[in-house]
């Protein structure tokens, strides 16, 4: 009688190697919140009234929602990728990535277009001072 055959599928994972995961991704959200903090320093000394730095933080949220847009198809993509390399289908990973290329493509396209067209509109439904909305 043959022995079964038995797989084990335990991970040994040290710390080391979480940190060697999380650091760079960590590293990758810090530099956008760092520059906002720089250019809110930097605003709040320039500006005696407040509108430079009004404008900085309309145009930091405007611009946070495209990246947090590109965070989520560059997650979802990732995990897709990873799902197929599990799985052992590798020729599907390049068609994978050539698709989430088309639709990142499309949402920049997208972004300019709302960003030229629908910004400025929007803007001057919100904003009730003309100096301010033309800064931003």
């Amino acid at each position: 009688m043959a022995a079964p055959n038995t797989k084990t599928y335990k991970v040994s994972i040290t710390n080391r190697d979480i940190l060697r995961m999380a650091l760079p991704i960590s590293l990758a959200i810090l530099v956008p919140q760092i520059n906002f903090i720089t250019n809110n320093i930097f605003l709040g000394h320039l500006d005696q009234s407040g509108e430079a730095l009004s404008t900085a933080g309309i145009t930091g949220v405007y611009y946070l929602l495209f990246a947090v847009i590109g965070q989520g198809l560059n997650t979802g993509l990732q995990a897709l990728i990873a799902r197929r390399a599990g799985e052992g289908r590798i020729e599907d990973i390049g068609r994978l990535f050539s698709q989430g290329m088309v639709i990142a493509l499309t949402l920049a396209f997208a972004g300019i277009a709302i960003t030229y067209f629908l910004a400025p509109l929007a803007l001057s439904w919100s904003l009730h001072s003309i100096a301010l909305r033309n800064e931003a």
